[in-house]
């Protein structure tokens, strides 16, 4: 800021009190000017970064109601696939060695789909203190959904270790292979698996409720889950 000298110097009080309050207001309107402009940045900045983090979490709703679909159909399957293995179980030793074998081999599809949520926003925000500026309500609301992405993954892995009925249905396959396979055991890690994907489902429908909440949308919109395109992430073997 410029402040202008006089051009003489003050003759009496009254002058010099003129000049101070010049110099004391040219002052205070600068540094209103500049608050005012930083005030307007920070909200404008406040502003796109709830935007953005709306739009990420909204992308992650999406991906989570579409691995739900898939993994209740996957569910189907392994309904369908126990009661068949039951009845042969049922047969007390009946039942020839090929048939848990084919079984196996045409209905078993050993798949989880785990939803691919991204942070990118959230990383963003904090980095560049963007969340300092956004509302108290905005930041706790959409604080509330990455922290249920971090515990639901933490969940998931926790779930999946937890059952080990990939390694399991992996054992009774190469049994099978080799006529080895009794019917029993593969309805135990049929129902370890069943467990897995429960658990999982679980946790997915947790989630989605969290964030549908924390943007403000409906808890279970039923034909939107229906309509949700293929998950992105990969099956898991």
């Amino acid at each position: 800021m410029h402040v202008e000298p006089p051009g003489h110097a003050p003759t009496n009080f009254k002058e010099l009190g003129v000049h101070y309050l010049m110099i004391v207001l040219g002052i205070l309107t600068a540094l209103g000017l500049e608050g005012g402009f930083e005030m307007l940045h920070h909200r404008r900045l406040a502003q796109h970064t709830v935007e953005q983090l709306e739009l990420e979490l909204r992308a992650n709703l999406t991906e989570v109601r579409s691995t739900q679909v898939q993994n209740k159909e996957v569910r189907v399957g392994v309904e369908a696939l126990y009661r068949d293995v039951a009845d042969l179980a049922r047969r007390d030793g009946k039942a020839a060695p090929h048939e848990l074998r084919d079984l196996l081999k045409q209905r078993l599809r050993i798949s989880l789909f785990v939803p691919a949520l991204r942070r990118d926003a959230w990383d963003t925000a904090v980095a560049d203190q963007a969340l300092v500026h956004m509302p108290s309500d905005a930041l706790r609301r959409l604080s509330e959904a990455y922290t249920a992405q971090q515990e639901a993954q933490q969940a998931i892995v926790a779930s999946i270790n937890a059952t080990g009925s990939f390694v399991r249905l992996g054992d009774v396959e190469v049994e099978a292979d080799f006529g080895r396979a009794d019917p029993v055991e593969a309805l135990k890690a049929l129902h370890s698996y069943r467990k897995t994907l429960n658990a999982l489902l679980g946790v997915e429908n947790d989630l989605a409720k969290q964030l549908a909440e924390s943007l403000g949308e409906a808890a279970s919109p039923s034909a939107a889950a229906s309509a949700a395109p293929a998950a992105s992430a990969a099956p898991a073997h």
